[in-house]
């Protein structure tokens, strides 16, 4: 058992026994509850929401051991928040206004989970097409190694030289000179989890770069501004992905191509018929989506200029550039406006 779920285990065992000298003359409860506390039941529903929620953190410990620890949990949310409603803090305007957000969030979720539950499954034969439509991605599947620097994007990135650098080390010492901080690391792309088109991007660039490093950006969640990679292609294998395995995988890029094609057309329709049904007051407007993009780049870039100015050695995280790189359009040695486009798998 990890150091983390020990915490949380011995953590619940010290508030069990805080809680053991419970109301032993009390009924016990049945059926589809589980406890009662002062009255208000615990049904198995709510158990077994509270034992999912514990996911990971509690891999590898006894079933019954789990349970109890999301038992106590669920009893303790709910002693606490009676308390809290004793307090009137239920009636606070703050509170109100996050439990009405909290609500309208949920059923966003809900709505987003019915509509994905009503797409259905794509077949196979659309799979199969699929495969045969993308070699680079599966029958001739390229696994690139990879000489990668990665930075926070600064504010006057089209000032810096970084165009007339041929090499890596000529990148760093741009960003040296920058002084901005960077990391250097080796890393692997799989063109079975890329854009397709920055896969094609790739090769064309191993072919005739000669050796010049290329350029992509991405956002990672978690990351305070989007992030550079500067790359240079140390090896190129060949892992062909094939048979069933490969047909199930496009089934799924599938399946999540027709849910977000699904979605939008959803939010499309019900933007359109709650259109006319909006009333601004005065001063505000619907915003002009031109204008927005313009502004959060904008902000990106300020970002990402700040970030830059206080960052510290490694304090880009760890390189998600495997499992999620953008799918920015590479080109050799032209660092100057990177692109990136959503991802189609």
């Amino acid at each position: 058992m990890t150091t983390t779920k020990t915490a949380l285990l011995a953590s619940a065992t010290l508030s069990l026994l805080a809680l053991a000298a419970c109301d032993r003359g009390a009924k016990p409860p049945e059926g589809q509850v589980v406890a009662t506390v002062d009255g208000m039941e615990v049904t198995v529903h709510e158990l077994n929401a509270e034992v999912a929620g514990l996911g990971a953190r509690t891999s590898g410990a006894p079933a019954k051991l789990v349970e109890s620890v999301a038992l106590q949990r669920v009893i303790e949310r709910k002693m606490l928040a009676k308390e809290a409603s004793k307090l009137k803090l239920d009636k606070n305007p703050q509170f109100l206004l996050a439990k009405e957000r909290t609500d309208e969030n949920l059923l966003v979720q809900a709505l987003q989970a019915d509509i994905q539950q009503k797409v259905p499954p794509a077949t196979r034969e659309a799979a199969q097409k699929y495969v045969a439509e993308n070699p680079a991605v599966f029958g001739d599947r390229k696994v690139f190694t990879l000489d990668q620097i990665q930075f926070l994007r600064p504010a006057n990135i089209d000032q810096l030289p970084l165009k007339d650098a041929k090499t890596m080390a000529e990148v760093e010492r741009v960003l040296i000179d920058a002084n901005i901080e960077y990391r250097r690391a080796p890393q692997q792309l799989d063109s079975l989890v890329i854009n397709p088109e920055l896969t094609k991007e790739i090769l064309k660039i191993s072919a005739t770069a000669n050796g010049e490093p290329f350029i992509f950006s991405d956002q990672p969640a978690g990351a305070p501004a989007p992030i550079i990679y500067v790359n240079n292609i140390t090896n190129t294998a060949t892992q062909p992905f094939t048979g069933e395995r490969a047909i199930g995988y496009a089934q799924n890029i599938l399946q999540r191509q027709d849910v977000q094609k699904r979605l939008a057309a959803e939010l499309k329709r019900i933007q359109d018929s709650y259109k006319a049904k909006i009333v601004y007051g005065k001063g505000y407007s619907a915003p002009d989506p031109k204008k927005f993009q313009e502004a959060a780049a904008a902000a990106a870039s300020a970002a990402a200029a700040g970030a830059a100015a206080t960052a510290k050695p490694n304090a880009l995280g760890a390189p998600r550039v495997a499992a999620e790189p953008a799918a920015g359009v590479a080109t050799p040695t032209g660092i100057t406006k990177p692109t990136v486009a959503a991802p189609t798998n």
